[in-house]
């Protein structure tokens, strides 16, 4: 493990970037702004270490990251329609920070906020964040612990649990983007994915969530089987940026939930998951410089998650956190 400065803060604060490896390489490095997955290197089929996350080269671009790259996303991940939910009789206004009709990521996301260091060593990284009662709308104050491990068999193991002194919502994801040809190779065309998923999160056009829809067999969103990231695109050129629906109960570990294989790296990742949810999205909206330049595909995110909207949908599984019923979540990035 390596701990060193990142990058100095407006305010004089420091942010640090952490360093987990195993012996034949593989492994993290992650900042405790934003709580960051900066760079994960894991061998392709020929032994080389590949770079499969993309990120920012600058590392002061972290502070305003508005692509969320490897960020962990709170209080609330996705899209909370109209801003607003109700909660044990009353209303709760969040800020509206997506299409001036939706709550994107928690509106002030803990994406951009400077994380506690509990503990850092061997091949583990814990930290924390204290979100006060009414942060970004939200009510009751909220502890949030976010451990990253590196486990046997190259595989990135994140725990997260919260717990809050009054009745409040929380959910969180990590929002990496992920290139199994390595983040500089600019296209993830060959890339062939899998999801255990037989319903999505229908939305309308501002991707506001509507309710839950059977997948057809054989239809654009069936993932089943696997489906190579040309075909999709050849479908749709913005490709997927939708919560498949992986079960209808939380707290259900998943194995095998989302496998994407890429066919010139030869690397292929497996996302287990206690979630009954995940957010596909294709990149569709990156077009900027981070490590390298980043268009249109050039990475994809699988974010674990509640279905989204989820206060606003009585029928869904409920994010609700209250003192005795904390959050606890994990989610497991296999590498082979």
């Amino acid at each position: 493990m390596i701990r060193e400065p990142f990058f100095t803060l407006p305010d004089g604060r420091t942010a640090e970037i952490i360093k987990l490896r195993h012996a034949d390489g593989f492994g993290v490095d992650i900042t405790n702004f934003g709580g960051c997955i900066v760079s994960l290197f894991t061998p392709d089929k020929d032994g080389k270490l590949q770079d499969v996350v993309l990120g920012w080269e600058n590392p002061a671009d972290y502070l305003t990251n508005e692509p969320y790259f490897g960020a962990i996303i709170g209080r609330v991940p996705n899209r909370i329609t109209d801003g607003r939910f109700t909660l044990d009789g009353r209303i709760y206004q969040m800020v509206l920070n997506n299409n001036n009709c939706c709550t994107l990521h928690g509106g002030f996301s803990y994406a951009h906020r400077l994380w506690n260091i509990e503990s850092a060593s061997g091949n583990e990284l814990i930290l924390t964040l204290f979100s006060p009662d009414g942060d970004a709308g939200f009510p009751g104050n909220l502890l949030v612990r976010a451990a990253y491990r590196l486990l046997e068999d190259h595989t990135l193991e994140m725990e997260i649990s919260a717990e809050s002194d009054a009745l409040t919502v929380a959910d969180f994801t990590n929002h990496a983007y992920f290139n199994l040809n390595g983040e500089k190779s600019g296209s993830t065309a060959d890339h062939t994915i899998k999801i255990a998923a037989d319903k999505v999160t229908a939305t309308d056009e501002f991707l506001r969530i509507t309710g839950a829809k059977d997948i057809i067999p054989g239809s654009y969103y069936d993932l089943r089987q696997g489906k190579k990231f040309s075909e999709i695109f050849a479908e749709n050129a913005s490709g997927f940026d939708d919560n498949f629906i992986l079960g209808d109960k939380d707290h259900v570990y998943r194995e095998n939930a989302a496998v994407v294989h890429s066919e010139n790296s030869g690397i292929t990742m497996r996302i287990h998951t206690s979630r009954p949810g995940v957010q596909f999205y294709m990149g569709s909206f990156l077009d900027t410089r981070g490590k390298s330049t980043y268009t249109p595909g050039s990475g994809f995110c699988l974010e674990t998650q509640n279905w989204p909207d989820s206060m606003n949908h009585p029928e869904f599984p409920q994010i609700t956190v209250a003192p005795g019923r904390p959050h606890h979540s994990v989610t497991r990035y296999c590498f082979s």
